[in-house]
């Protein structure tokens, strides 16, 4: 297939009509660049935009963002008060007769032929793409999410592969016309709808509001939704229905065209959340033009979304929507925005927000405060070849289920606890009434290894809500989320892949960060040029100490070695280094 969608629409001036191909099938031309892209503006839509901008617009016509186009060229422009909640027409032809004008019916019928081999020619090779796509797979599927481009997908793989079963995850933010269409589609064209044991579609068991109260709203930059209420979904079937997810194939409707994001993914690609799983995205180097007229060609159906002038149908509190569909979700669902506006007022009162930043539109560039809580070990020692540090941790329902991907866990009725991890590590403690006394030991030689991964381990078990984000990422299906808690079973077989995709909590306003440091580290109090080590373990202090100096570091020692002043230039990478030499020194003496 072509590798990238590179060129910009034409335009026949000669038929009037927007060309795809190098040249139109009717009289041959090669036309002139018109737009990057191009969606037509349907009668529902045009009589909408026609009543927002107070201007009459052409019946056969094009948009692309903010522009209308006809003839091939501008005939309006305009902008959008987010404030006011307007359409404001900057520029348009003025004494333009359009009823004179092509009628769109006919102005498609002339699109369609004029580019009519363009069209069977892209057909048959992404239908011969997805036949030599799958041909290792022993089961396909479509994820079909009720838009125009998995819409096309799913008739696509139709013709390539026979009814292919339809996969819709309800992520309980869908418009009312995307669950009435997905059903419609469904039974129109004769594909089996995959839904659960209880005859539902699969769908996240948490609750959208409630997790917006405790990670925020979502934003282009914290996306934690689409981990929670998409990729958790389609882990939860493939736990229930493949025994080999790597063994089928995933079609998606995903394009490059349609964000910056999106624009290096490939035609074939393995999940990187939803670990094992195979995405094939046959129409990945199509445009919004090309799409749109093989399902006008077609006749083929489309959720009314689109005939009410949005040009995406995804979640309707979706943050990567532009600006301009961010204006169309609150105009033609107010019932829905209304509810979602709430949130948003609520949270920036809580956090010194302005209404203007909701009415802007700004929460969608919400960046969070990732204020970290730091709890550093109350002492660290040394046995024999051990180090050994010693923590008290906020007791959480799922601690020891978190445990459980280290090792074997022992709960005694006193709630004491030991963790059999056939590690180089060694783990126990008691639970006392909202807290853990937790004591971890480890070799000295392994200390920088085993480090960050029970720091990751317990940053899960001290912060987990239950949302879900992780379980894609277990290739057993060994994890599962509940709304009360995580339950790790017998299939885990600690290949810790869980532990290699962050948690999205570490992303929110505020979380608690477990160090499994020998020291920890501060700027001086008094602002001079200088930081504070502080070490849980005077010993360790004196060593490092005397490392420092003999490197030519300035340094002052405090409290027999409890705390090193050092020069602000030395990192804590250095710090750590300079740290594990002397532990492995200690081990030797």
């Amino acid at each position: 297939m072509t590798s990238k969608m590179e060129k910009n629409i034409k335009w026949c001036t000669n038929c009037n009509i927007p060309i795809i191909g190098e040249i139109c099938n009717i009289c041959g031309s090669s036309g002139r660049e018109c737009a990057r892209d191009l969606k037509p503006i349907f009668s529902s839509e045009r009589t909408l935009f026609e009543e927002l901008l107070g201007v009459r617009l052409p019946p056969f016509a094009f948009r692309y963002r903010n522009r209308v186009i006809s003839e091939g060229e501008t005939f309006l422009t305009f902008k959008l008060d987010v404030i006011n909640r307007r359409l404001i027409p900057l520029y348009y032809k003025k004494n333009v007769n359009c009823a004179e004008d092509m009628d769109f019916l006919e102005g498609i019928k002339r699109t369609i032929k004029a580019n009519i081999e363009y069209l069977k020619n892209k057909e048959e090779e992404t239908i011969n793409f997805i036949k030599e796509a799958v041909q290792d797979c022993s089961r396909t599927f479509v994820l079909f999410g009720g838009g125009k481009d998995s819409t096309v997908v799913a008739m696509l793989a139709k013709k390539a592969l026979g009814n292919v079963p339809l996969l819709f995850v309800d992520t309980t933010l869908e418009f009312p016309e995307t669950y009435r269409f997905v059903e419609e589609f469904s039974r129109t064209y004769n594909f089996p709808l995959i839904k659960d044991a209880h005859g539902k579609y699969y769908r996240a068991k948490q609750s959208f509001f409630k997790l917006c109260k405790k990670l925020g709203p979502p934003s282009i930059y914290y996306r934690w939704c689409c981990h929670v209420f998409k990729e958790q979904p389609v882990r939860c079937f493939i736990n229930d229905y493949l025994n080999d997810p790597t063994d089928a194939a995933f079609l998606t409707g995903i394009r490059r065209g349609e964000s910056r994001r999106r624009s290096n993914y490939l035609s074939i690609e393995r999940g990187k959340k939803i670990v094992g799983q195979k995405l094939i995205q046959p129409i990945n180097n199509w445009s919004d033009l090309e799409v749109w007229l093989y399902i006008l060609w077609k006749g083929i159906k489309i959720n009314k979304l689109y005939e009410l002038g949005h040009t995406r149908v995804g979640c309707w509190p979706c943050p990567c929507t532009p600006p301009l569909m961010d204006f169309m979700r609150q105009l033609t669902h107010a019932f829905l925005w209304t509810k979602f506006e709430k949130l948003l007022l609520s949270y920036a009162a809580e956090n010194y927000r302005s209404r203007e930043w909701v009415k802007k539109g700004l929460w969608r560039l919400r960046k969070p405060k990732r204020q970290k809580i730091f709890l550093n070990p109350l002492h660290v020692k040394k046995e024999d070849e051990k180090l050994v540090f010693e923590f008290l941790l906020p007791y959480r329902r799922d601690t020891f289920d978190w445990l459980k991907i280290l090792g074997e866990m022992k709960v005694n009725e006193d709630k004491s606890f030991k963790l059999n991890t056939q590690q180089e590590f060694e783990m126990s403690g008691r639970v006392k009434e909202s807290q853990v006394e937790l004591v971890v030991k480890c070799n000295i030689e392994d200390y920088t290894r085993i480090k960050m991964l029970i720091e990751k381990v317990l940053f899960r078990s001290i912060n987990c809500i239950q949302c879900g984000a992780c379980i894609g990422s277990c290739f057993k299906g060994a994890l599962h989320v509940t709304k009360k808690r995580v339950n790790i079973t017998s299939k885990c077989d600690r290949c810790w892949l869980c532990l290699k995709n962050s948690c999205i909590v570490q992303d929110s306003e505020k979380m608690y960060v477990a160090k499994l440091d020998a020291f920890s580290l501060s700027p001086c109090e008094k602002g001079l040029p200088m930081n504070h080590v502080v070490f849980y373990n005077k010993e360790i202090g004196k060593k490092v100490a005397e490392a420092l100096k003999a490197m030519g570091r300035d340094i002052e020692i405090h409290d027999e070695g409890r705390i090193v002043c050092v020069d602000a230039f030395i990192s804590k990478k250095e710090l750590d280094h300079v740290v594990l030499e002397q532990l492995v020194f200690l081990k030797k003496t």
